[in-house]
């Protein structure tokens, strides 16, 4: 489980910061298009909309795995096995 959320993390804040601001504002963009913008056409108001919260919710996960690389560089490069102690 801790790779798993570990590998939408970037190597550098920087670059973490960027790309988890550039989905939080994808996420709105897309959320109030498909709200408000969009018409009910086939449904495609509601495909923008889920694509807007996913990447909405994305945005976070992108920023706290990218902070646990940062300040935990060797939970990286261990496999989650000699962590455990299996191996």
């Amino acid at each position: 489980m801790r790779n798993r959320l570990l590998m939408f993390g970037c190597h550098q804040m920087r670059e973490g910061i960027a790309f988890s601001f550039s989905f939080l504002a994808a996420g709105i963009v897309l959320m109030l298009a498909g709200l408000k913008l969009i018409p009910p056409v086939a449904n495609i108001n509601h495909i923008f909309t889920v694509i807007g919260m996913l990447l909405f919710f994305m945005a976070p996960m992108i920023l706290v795995s990218t902070f646990l690389l940062a300040i935990m560089p060797a939970c990286a490069k261990t496999p989650m096995s000699a962590i455990e102690g299996k191996g």
